[in-house]
């Protein structure tokens, strides 16, 4: 962690920088180093902190870097957002954490567009297949975005910010001064708050479309479920470089671990399935499971889960969970993102076994919720 007032830098490989709710960040948005925040606290007590009504005044944005292209906008310019709100949020498709806060983004934006708002979605990746831009376009149109997003493959504006983490929002007056940021998901109500705030929005006026705050009201045990967990060898320690065909343990690992079993080839930010049966065990806790994965070329590729050494019962299904003729419960990998594996009905410790039917398959890092 980044010591207060200090600059951060990106040399190092980043480490989990995708916020679900706990925050230690050291932070600086900056025209010329202006210092925003140093913090080891949770984003909520941040939050809590925030008056509304007397919101601090930061440094200026300088213009924004040089993307790499734009989606939904011609490139936005100082001008473009002159005597305009301006929300800035940092994300990227395959961060679960990201593409829940995206419903609130849109409601904010339908809703006060005509009053001044312009949100620029910036599009920096974390992964290299993030920086396909066919990737970001399909992105874009299946989670309905429909405002500016400014495609930061090389984290120029990123580094123009300083910013540490997925996902973050700095909301900026009229004026171009920093006036609130928010790490994470939640507080959406707050952010709201802000953005009316600033736009001058009589309090009368309506409120956006009521969207889901479930995400706001997060329980205790919150902290002890299991963090992110990288899959490669740049931040992970589950496997070793090229190709290892790795032993069929017994037992499920400790919790919090996860290992390989079977042929896998281990590069820097995936592991990829060397032959058909390879498999991939992690205890966790947690109630909801995701994978960030890809097929390195070819057909699609199914990846068979089991929980506790059974298929996933109904109410553990998500969207994307698929059964087929012998009652085996499956997802079905046909492009890089992410893929929600497990939805269970409520937090609990538990062994999930993924098991690749081809080879090809490539697994960048597990996420967890509730």
């Amino acid at each position: 962690m980044n010591e207060p007032g200090a600059v951060p830098t990106h040399s190092d490989p980043p480490q989990s920088r995708r916020i679900y709710l706990l925050v230690a960040a050291a932070l600086i948005v900056a025209a010329t180093a202006a210092v925003i925040i140093a913090s080891a606290a949770d984003p909520r007590d941040l939050a809590s902190r925030t008056n509304v009504n007397d919101l601090p005044v930061y440094g200026k944005v300088p213009g924004l870097a040089a993307a790499e292209g734009w989606i939904n906008s011609d490139p936005l310019s100082k001008a473009d957002l002159r005597d305009k709100v301006v929300v800035y949020d940092f994300w990227t498709y395959s961060c679960v954490n990201c593409v829940r806060t995206l419903p609130h983004l849109e409601a904010w934006y339908d809703q006060y567009a005509d009053d001044g708002l312009v949100i620029v979605g910036v599009h920096s990746p974390e992964f290299d297949f993030e920086k396909n831009h066919d990737n970001v376009r399909d992105a874009v149109e299946r989670l309905k975005v429909s405002y500016p997003v400014a495609l930061d493959d090389e984290m120029a504006i990123w580094n123009q910010f300083s910013n540490q983490y997925w996902p973050a929002k700095y909301i900026t007056d009229r004026s171009g001064r920093v006036r609130y940021f928010h790490f994470g998901e939640g507080s959406y109500g707050e952010t709201e708050a802000v953005i009316r705030k600033l736009l001058g929005v009589a309090a009368s006026a309506p409120f956006a479309a009521s969207v889901d705050e479930d995400t706001d009201k997060q329980p205790d045990s919150i902290a002890t479920l299991t963090p992110e967990t990288y899959l490669g060898t740049l931040r992970g320690t589950v496997a070793q470089a090229g190709v290892v065909t790795y032993p069929v343990g017994s037992g499920a690992p400790a919790l919090g671990v996860a290992r390989l079993e079977g042929s896998w080839n281990g590069g820097a930010e995936q592991v990829t399935s060397d032959a058909a049966g390879a498999a991939i065990v992690m205890r966790y806790r947690a109630r909801e499971v995701n994978l960030v994965m890809a097929k390195s070329s070819g057909a699609p590729i199914d990846v068979v889960i089991e929980i506790d050494g059974r298929p996933l019962n109904e109410s553990e299904r998500t969207a994307q969970t698929m059964v087929d003729a012998e009652g085996n419960t499956f997802v079905r990998v046909t492009a890089s993102d992410l893929y929600r594996l497990v939805l269970s009905p409520s937090v609990g410790e538990h062994t999930i076994r993924l098991v690749a039917r081809n080879a090809g398959l490539e697994a960048f890092a597990f996420t967890f919720g509730t």
